[in-house]
């Protein structure tokens, strides 16, 4: 069972366009830092959570990846506040901070409702161009 779910895993993030993919970047960073922050102050799961700390870095690391620098202020700013996001889990590792994993995870959740809305738009306003360029066309009529 296991198998099948990690083959649909794999086969949905090679089909998925690239909004997709930021969405799936910003839920596993999102996930992992809920899973840091269970035990966090427990001795007994320091590797568990220092493992779900460095997902958080993989996550964020392929959001920095994505971002286009070329494009303009927004890109770049989300950039430094990624670059942050970095150090912020690595202190939070290194001086047993939770709060960083706390201010981490808030970032994510209103970085990913962001995203989530903009890729929504961007979607609708494509079809809406796709639908008016075949009216006008005279391919579809009402």
């Amino acid at each position: 069972m296991k198998q099948a779910y990690t083959a649909y895993r794999n086969a949905n993030v090679d089909t998925a366009d690239q909004g997709k993919l930021i969405l799936i970047a910003y839920d596993v960073a999102i996930k992992h830092c809920k899973l840091a922050l269970e035990n966090f102050n427990d001795i007994h799961f320091l590797e568990q959570r220092t493992k779900h700390i460095f997902k958080v870095q993989d996550a964020v690391t392929e959001l920095m990846s994505a971002l286009r620098l070329d494009v303009g202020d927004v890109a770049q700013n989300l950039y430094r506040l990624y670059d942050y996001m970095l150090r912020a889990m690595v202190q939070a590792s290194v001086k047993n901070d939770k709060g960083k994993v706390e201010e981490v995870l808030r970032y994510l959740g209103e970085l990913r409702e962001s995203w989530e809305i903009a890729i929504h738009k961007v979607k609708n306003d494509a079809a809406a161009v796709s639908v008016e360029s075949v009216v006008a066309s005279g391919g579809w009529t009402r």
